[in-house]
C-alpha cells in the first residue's frame, strides 16, 4: 500500500484526522514526503537461520533463580505482540553475557527463526554494523542493504514480523542503542546485558530487570570446582578455598581468574594463591596476569564508559580510608563539589553498577573496585577524607559528653562544631567502620589527631561498649602520645583502654593498665587524670563482685574529688562510691549526684538504676521499682546495651527481695540474653549464678 505526501486513510478508506490505521495488513508504511515507490522484499538468496548468540561456559554456575525470572517475562502468548525484552543488571565481570548465553542455550528450541547476537561500545556506529551483520546473516547481499541506520532498522523489522526469533545485546550502554535492534510483531525475545542504566526500556519496549547477585559462598565453590576439575582435589584444602572466596567477594570474574590459576599449577597450594591475594594492593594485580582473563580489563572497560564526574568519583573510592561505607556527604568533602552534583555522578556510577547505594545517600564499593579505582585518585583527595571524618568525629564525640572536660583540658583550642546529640550518635553508629580505618592511618603516619580521636570516641564507645573499637584506638593513641612526648594524653588513654578490658571481664589488665595510666598522671602531676585511675580501678573491682575493695578506692576517689573541686567530678565521685556504699550512706549520695546531672540524661538513669538497687536494700520496693524502671526506659530507648542488662539485674534482684520469683527469673532470662546477644561475659556470668540460685 502507498501512501502519497499529506494524505492520511484507514484501512477502510475512510479519511481520519490522525496517524490513525484501523483493520489488518500484513504491513503498514506511514511516511512523509517521500518519492516513488515502497518495497520491503526477502532476500534473493536466503541463509539457514542465523545462530550467532555464542555457546555458554560448561562452567555456568549459579543464577538458576535468574534464568527462570528470564523464562517467565519472556513466555510467549497464542496472540503475536511486540517483542519480549529483559535487561540482566550486574557488576562488571559478574556473567551478565553467560547468563544470556545460557539461556539462549536452552530455549533455542523456541526460536527456529534465528538468534541474532550484538556486542555494543558507548560509539554510535557498532548499531549500525550490528544490523548490517543481522542481514547478511540472514541472507542479503550487501548491495542490497540500505546505508542508513533507519532504514537497516526497518529492514529488519520488517524481516522478523510474524516469525520467531531471539536477540542477545550485550554490553548496551543507553537504551537509544537497544531500540533499532529489535525485531518486529511475532513471538521473538530479547535479551539485554545492561553496562550503564537501561531504565528507559522500561517505558519505551516494556522491558522487565532481573539483577544478578553476588555467587553465595555455595556457588563460588562450586564454580571453582567446575572449572579446576580434575586437575586437582580441593575437598582437603576446604578452609583455604573459603578464604580464597572471601577474597573474591562472589565476584565471578575474580572466582574464575583465581580457579584457572589453580587449574594451572596443580601442584601448588590452595593457601598460597591465598597468601598472595591477601596482600594489600596486590589482589587485582594477581588477578589481571592473563590479558585474555582480566579483572583489570573487565574494570578498565566499564570505566572509561563513564563520564568524567563520574570518573572522579570512581578515583575518590579509592582514596577512602577502610572498605566500609561511604557517605554522600564525606564524598563531597573530598572531591570538593556540591551534593547534588556528586549524586548526579554517583548515580551513574550505580547505574554502571561499579557501586552499590545501600543506604539513604550511602555507598558501598567492592574492595576490587577500590583498589583499581586507587591509582586513579589523588593524595589531596585523600587528605580531604581524613580531614572530614576527624573534624566530625571530634564534634560528634563532644556531643555525646560535653561537659567531659579531657578534650579542652589536652587541647585548650579545641572548639568542637555543636552538634545535636542523637544525630552525634547516629553519625557515630554509621561511620565505626570508617574512623577505625582513619585511626589506623594516623596511627602509621604518628599523627596527634589519632589522641584527640581517643579522647573525644570514648564516651560513646564506653557507652555502647564498643569494646574493640575502644581497645585498638586507645592503644594507637598511648604508642603516639609516648612517640610524642605527650606523657598526659598518654595517661588519659591507658586509662580509657583498660575499660575495654574490663569490658571483657578481663580485670587483671584494666588494673594494670589503670595503674600504668595513674603513674603518667604523677609524673605530670595532673591530680585530675590519677584521681580518674583510682575510679577506674574501683569500677573494675566493683564489676569483678569485690565490693569492699571497689568501696575503699572509690572512697578515696571522693576524697580526691573533694580536693579538685570541680562539681560534676564530685557528682561522679558521688555515684560510683554510692553504687557500692552502704544503703542508706549510698542512697544519700545518688541522690546528690542526681541534683548535679540534671542536663546528662545518661549519667542520670545510671544514677537512679544504683539508687533502686540501694532502696531494694532498705526495702522500699515501691521507690526501687519506680527507679529502676525509669533507667531500664532511658537505656533501652537509646540502645545501652549493658546498662540495660544491669537494670534488668536490679529489677530481678529487687523482684526476688519482693518476693516474686516469677517475675525475678523473667528479668534474669532477660539479662542473660542481652549479656549473650552482645558479649558481655562477666555480667553474664552473674546474671547465670542468680538464675541458677533462682
Amino acid at each position: 500500500m502507498i501512501l502519497g505526501a499529506g494524505e492520511e486513510r484507514s484501512m477502510t478508506g475512510h479519511d481520519v484526522g490522525g496517524n490513525r490505521f484501523d483493520g489488518h495488513a500484513l504491513g503498514v508504511v506511514q511516511a512523509h514526503d517521500f518519492h516513488g515507490d515502497v518495497h520491503f522484499h526477502a532476500p534473493q538468496s536466503p541463509n539457514p537461520p542465523p545462530k550467532q548468540v555464542p555457546p555458554p561456559s560448561r562452567f555456568f554456575t549459579n543464577n538458576e533463580r535468574q534464568l527462570g525470572e528470564i523464562s517467565g517475562f519472556l513466555a510467549a502468548g497464542a496472540d503475536e505482540r511486540p517483542p519480549a525484552v529483559v535487561v540482566i543488571q550486574g557488576p562488571p565481570g559478574s556473567g551478565k553475557s553467560e547468563t544470556a548465553y545460557q539461556w539462549v542455550q536452552e530455549h533455542r528450541g523456541d526460536y527456529p527463526d534465528g538468534a541474532f547476537y550484538a556486542r555494543l561500545t558507548a560509539a554510535p556506529g557498532p548499531v549500525s554494523e550490528a544490523l548490517h551483520q543481522f542481514l547478511l546473516a540472514i541472507g542479503y547481499q550487501p548491495a542490497e542493504l540500505p546505508a542508513g541506520l533507519d532504514a537497516r532498522a526497518n529492514l529488519f523489522r520488517s524481516w522478523t514480523s510474524g516469525k520467531k526469533v531471539v536477540v542477545v545485546v550485550d554490553d548496551a550502554v543507553t537504551a537509544a542503542q537497544v531500540l533499532p535492534l529489535l525485531p518486529g510483531t511475532g513471538h521473538s525475545a530479547v535479551l539485554v546485558t545492561e553496562a550503564r542504566s537501561l531504565s528507559a526500556l522500561r517505558v519505551r519496549a516494556g522491558a522487565e530487570f532481573v539483577p544478578l547477585d553476588p555467587l553465595t559462598g555455595e556457588a563460588a565453590r562450586l564454580l571453582l570446582s567446575r572449572i579446576v576439575g580434575g586437575t586437582r582435589d580441593l575437598v582437603g584444602e576446604a578452609e583455604q578455598v573459603d578464604r580464597l572466596v572471601e577474597l573474591c567477594e562472589g565476584q565471578t570474574i575474580a572466582l574464575c581468574v583465581a580457579a584457572s590459576e589453580l587449574a594451572r599449577a596443580p601442584e601448588r597450594p590452595v593457601a598460597r594463591l591465598v597468601r598472595e591475594l591477601s596482600k594489600e594492593g596486590q589482589r587485582l594485580r594477581r588477578l589481571s596476569r592473563d590479558d585474555g582473563l582480566s579483572v583489570n580489563a573487565v574494570f578498565n572497560t566499564a570505566v572509561a564508559r563513564l563520564d568524567e564526574g563520574a570518573q572522579q568519583l570512581y578515583a575518590a573510592f579509592g582514596q577512602h580510608p577502610g572498605v566500609g561505607e561511604v557517605s554522600l556527604a564525606a564524598l563531597a568533602a573530598a572531591v570538593e563539589l556540591d551534593e547534588d552534583d556528586v549524586r548526579e555522578a554517583l548515580d551513574a556510577l550505580a547505574s554502571a553498577h561499579l557501586i552499590r547505594e545501600v543506604a539513604d545517600d550511602r555507598y558501598f564499593a567492592y574492595s576490587l573496585v577500590r583498589e583499581h579505582a586507587r591509582p586513579l585518585g589523588s593524595a589531596e583527595v585523600r587528605a580531604r577524607f581524613t580531614e572530614f571524618y576527624v573534624r566530625r568525629a571530634l564534634a560528634a564525640g563532644h556531643a555525646v559528653q560535653p561537659r567531659r572536660g579531657w578534650l579542652e583540658a589536652l587541647w585548650p583550642g579545641s572548639r568542637p562544631e555543636p552538634v545535636p546529640v542523637e544525630e552525634a550518635r547516629q553519625w557515630l553508629d554509621v561511620e565505626r567502620a570508617n574512623l577505625r580505618a582513619v585511626a589506623g592511618e594516623l596511627h602509621a603516619m604518628g599523627a596527634e589527631q589519632v589522641c584527640q580521636l581517643a579522647v573525644a570516641l570514648w564516651p560513646f564507645q564506653e557507652q555502647g561498649k564498643h569494646v574493640d573499637d575502644m581497645d585498638v584506638l586507645n592503644d594507637h593513641a598511648v604508642e603516639v602520645a609516648e612517640h610524642r612526648g605527650l606523657t598526659f594524653a598518654a595517661g588519659l588513654a591507658l586509662i580509657q583502654r583498660g575499660f575495654a578490658f574490663r569490658a571483657r571481664g578481663e580485670s587483671d589488665k584494666a588494673a594494670d593498665l589503670f595503674a600504668a595510666g595513674e603513674a603518667k598522671a604523677r609524673a605530670v602531676s595532673r591530680d585530675d587524670l590519677a584521681a580518674t585511675a583510682v575510679e577506674s580501678l574501683g569500677l573494675s573491682l566493683r564489676d569483678h563482685g569485690d565490693r569492699e575493695g571497689a568501696r575503699a578506692a572509690l572512697e578515696r576517689n571522693l576524697k580526691m574529688a573533694e580536693r579538685l573541686g570541680d562539681p560534676r567530678r564530685l557528682a561522679l565521685a558521688r555515684m560510683h562510691l554510692g553504687s557500692v556504699a552502704e544503703p542508706q550512706f549510698g542512697e544519700q549520695l545518688l541522690d546528690q549526684a542526681l541534683v548535679e546531672f540534671g542536663a546528662e540524661p545518661y549519667n542520670a538513669a545510671k544514677t537512679r538504676m544504683w539508687r533502686g538497687r540501694r532502696r531494694t536494700e532498705l526495702g522500699r520496693y515501691d521507690e526501687a521499682d519506680v527507679d529502676l524502671r525509669a533507667a531500664l526506659e532511658h537505656m533501652t530507648e537509646h540502645g545501652y546495651h549493658f546498662d540495660r542488662a544491669q537494670a534488668l539485674v536490679g529489677l530481678g534482684d529487687h523482684a526476688l527481695a519482693a518476693g516474686d520469683a516469677e517475675a525475678a527469673q523473667q528479668h534474669f532470662l532477660d539479662a542473660a540474653a542481652v549479656c549473650r546477644t552482645r558479649g558481655f561475659a562477666e555480667l553474664g556470668e552473674q546474671v547465670q549464678s542468680r538464675l541458677d540460685q533462682s
